[in-house]
């Protein structure tokens, strides 16, 4: 038996897609999707939705809103491409940084980890720097030592007197 939800008027020609209650369907549950992900973002941007507990629950609803906005925006973004290469840019940055101010709102102290390790960072860059320029002071007697040993040991496999 047929389900008429998915084998109902397929047509001929392949590039139209299904009609009937499919579209309906499919267009039903990506509006609602769209709507629920879209509002959701919108409402903890503004700070009237906040399910944020400090926990893990809070990390993971924010993956995951952020992971479904991405997913619907990028069919969008595909069709964007196939006009208009700018357009799609532009429609490529207002939603990555819809969603990184999203995402930055509603952990920010995941952020504020991410700088400090970042001027730690930078305060360990500066002793790798310093150890980087005392190696390069030694570079040369290291290079007339290294030079001294080759030859050492070149002359005494070859049998002659070491000097």
């Amino acid at each position: 038996m047929r389900n008429p939800w998915v084998h109902d008027d397929v047509p001929d020609d392949a590039g139209k897609g299904y009609d009937g209650p499919v579209r309906l369907l499919a267009a039903f549950m990506w509006g609602s999707l769209a709507l629920l992900v879209g509002g959701f973002v919108l409402l903890s941007g503004a700070g009237v939705v906040d399910l944020a507990d400090g926990g893990s629950l809070g990390e993971v609803v924010t993956g995951v809103v952020a992971a479904l906005a991405l997913a619907l925006a990028l069919p969008i973004l595909l069709k964007l491409l196939a006009i208009s290469r700018a357009l799609a840019l532009l429609a490529f940055l207002g939603t990555g940084a819809s969603v990184g101010r999203f995402v930055i709102a509603r952990e920010p102290e995941r952020f504020r980890a991410l700088l400090d390790a970042r001027d730690g960072l930078v305060e360990n860059a500066d002793s790798l720097g310093e150890l980087f320029e005392f190696a390069d002071s030694m570079s040369p007697a290291v290079v007339d030592g290294a030079s001294v040993v080759i030859d050492a040991a070149t002359a005494t496999a070859v049998g002659l007197p070491v000097a």
